[in-house]
């Protein structure tokens, strides 16, 4: 298992709003804190049911099996998709050996990262793909 010093981390959450459509981009929900282009990414996990049900905010978080069906792209301050259509399965640390998945430290515009099904599987409606981001804030020591 790989140690880093987190500074600071949050669960985000991309919302499958309406009935669950293959390629649709749904956008992270809003988080007033990070949506703003003053946050450092240097680390995300995924999450799903196995590892959290409910987010703190009351919603339902897919099921393990439905990892497999969805991707995640993020997209920095410079409109950089850095993570393209990334699998979320690879993002979950206990399917690779209990690793944070670490990136180069990059400022990111949370309101243009978003999640895409790549099939549909049993995803519900309001179902949620949550992630743990590991950042710092700029100009933070």
């Amino acid at each position: 298992m790989n140690n880093i010093i987190i500074k600071r981390s949050q669960i985000v959450e991309c919302q499958f709003t309406g009935t669950p459509a293959t390629n649709k981009r749904y956008p992270f929900l809003t988080i007033p804190n990070l949506s703003r282009n003053n946050i450092i990414l240097y680390g995300i996990e995924a999450l799903t049911a196995d590892q959290l049900a409910v987010t703190p905010n009351s919603n339902t978080v897919i099921a393990s099996s439905n990892a497999v069906n969805v991707v995640v792209t993020l997209r920095d301050n410079n409109k950089d998709e850095f993570l393209y259509q990334y699998p979320i399965y690879n993002l979950i640390r206990a399917n690779v050996g209990g690793f944070f998945t670490l990136i180069k430290p990059r400022i990111i515009n949370l309101t243009d990262c978003v999640c895409q099904l790549v099939a549909a599987g049993t995803i519900a409606t309001n179902q949620v793909a949550a992630f743990n981001l590991i950042y710092s804030i700029v100009g933070e020591d």
